[in-house]
C-alpha cells in the first residue's frame, strides 16, 4: 500500500479476500487500512483478526518496507485454518492465557474439577476465570459457550460443505479430487 494507503499491487488471492471483507460495500476495507496505517506508524508490525461477510475468519499481519518510491505497508492476508478458529476467536474476544486454556478444556468436555486438576488451581479460581469468560464472550453458561464456537464459526462451514457437495464442487479443507 503506497501513500494516502493506497491500494498499489495485490495477488488474485488477495482480491478475493479483500472482496469477501468489503461485501457490498465499495472501496478499500476498513481491516486493511487500519493493519496498514498502524503498520507504518510507530509501533510497527501490526496484526488483526477479522471475520468475512461470508463468516470466514481471516488473519491480517501488516509490516513497513523501503522501497524506491519511499516507505509503503505490505499486508498479508491469511484465511484461519479450521483448527486454529477456536484460537484467533479467544483472541478476538479478548481471552488472557488461562482463560483461553480454561476455554480450551471446556471445549473439550472437561469439567470444573478436572480443568483445577490439570491446571493445578483451586476449583473456585476455575469457576471465576468461567464468569470472565463468560462476560467477554457474551454467554451464560459453558453449553452456550460451546455453542457460540460451534454454531457460529464451525457450522457455517458444514454447511458451506454440504451445499458444495450438492452442486459437484470440491469441500473447503479437503483434500483435492484426484485426477484420471
Amino acid at each position: 500500500m503506497g501513500e494516502g494507503l493506497s491500494v498499489e499491487s495485490v495477488s488474485p488471492e488477495a482480491e478475493h479476500w479483500l472482496k469477501e471483507l468489503s461485501g457490498e460495500h465499495e472501496g478499500t476495507p476498513a481491516a486493511l487500512l487500519s493493519v496498514a496505517s498502524r503498520a507504518t506508524g510507530p509501533v510497527g508490525p501490526a496484526l488483526a483478526r477479522v471475520r468475512t461477510e461470508s463468516g470466514r475468519w481471516l488473519v491480517l499481519h501488516g509490516t513497513s518496507i523501503t522501497t524506491p518510491a519511499g516507505p509503503r505497508a505490505a499486508v498479508i492476508i491469511e484465511p484461519v485454518a479450521r483448527a486454529r478458529i477456536a484460537s484467533v476467536l479467544m483472541a478476538a474476544y479478548g481471552l488472557i492465557d488461562r482463560e483461553r486454556e480454561i476455554t480450551r478444556l471446556v471445549l473439550m468436555g472437561r469439567s470444573t474439577a478436572q480443568i483445577a486438576d490439570d491446571l493445578v488451581i483451586a476449583p473456585v479460581t476455575v469457576q471465576q476465570h468461567l464468569k470472565s469468560i463468560f462476560a467477554k464472550t457474551g454467554v451464560h453458561s459453558r453449553r452456550d459457550l460451546v455453542c457460540t464456537v460451534f454454531v457460529d464459526h464451525y457450522d457455517p462451514r458444514v454447511h458451506d460443505n454440504e451445499n458444495r457437495r450438492i452442486t459437484a464442487r470440491p469441500s473447503r479443507g479437503a483434500p483435492a479430487p484426484l485426477s484420471d
